[in-house]
């Protein structure tokens, strides 16, 4: 069964998602300059998170994966949050957009695309230690999803081409993230 872009997009706002945008997969390029920021290591999850890298692969592995993909949704939700005052407030955002792109998910796949990759806004935080840390196997390896700046792309170059708001509001918080798949949907 074929869905359509309008009935995806739809099922996204049902989800609260703010932005449902086709993108083709060609648009996500990694970067060496991202990957060294991720290696610079400011947020403590390089070679420590299973969702980051290099823990989800070169950036020869990561191009050769994106050219699988002939289809995409360039996703983003936002919610009113005082930024730098409220962290678990923050952390429960990314999760809950975290669990809407698995819902999205499951929506294309009720529609008969199996082959999906989803990408989430920051890292992956379904646990609040990623057991890497801890060399234990992932808990969720069917739900864990990594980021579109963990496979090194240069996400505000992504925005500005889609003419997409990339400026920090202290008062809200925008997570951008993506899915790919390899069935044609309706246009």
């Amino acid at each position: 069964m074929a869905v359509s872009v309008e009935h995806i997009s739809n099922f996204a706002r049902q989800l609260e998602i703010n932005v449902c945008l086709e993108l083709t997969p060609e648009l996500l390029v990694p970067k060496k300059r991202i990957r060294e920021l991720c290696q610079e290591n400011k947020c403590g999850n390089y070679g420590g998170h299973y969702m980051c890298p290099p823990r989800v692969g070169s950036l020869e592995e990561i191009k050769a994966r994106l050219l699988c993909f002939q289809r995409g949704l360039l996703l983003q939700y936002s919610r009113p949050i005082r930024v730098g005052r409220r962290q678990q407030d923050l952390r429960q955002s990314k999760l809950d957009f975290h669990h809407k792109v698995l819902q999205l998910e499951e929506f294309l796949r009720a529609a008969g695309i199996r082959d999906i990759w989803g990408m989430v806004g920051g890292s992956c935080e379904l646990c609040e230690i990623c057991q890497a840390k801890l060399n234990e196997a992932c808990p969720y390896p069917e739900k864990a999803r990594t980021s579109l700046v963990a496979i090194a792309v240069n996400v505000i170059a992504l925005l500005n081409r889609f003419q997409l708001d990339v400026r920090f509001d202290p008062e809200r918080v925008t997570w951008t993230g993506c899915i790919l798949f390899k069935t044609k949907v309706e246009l």
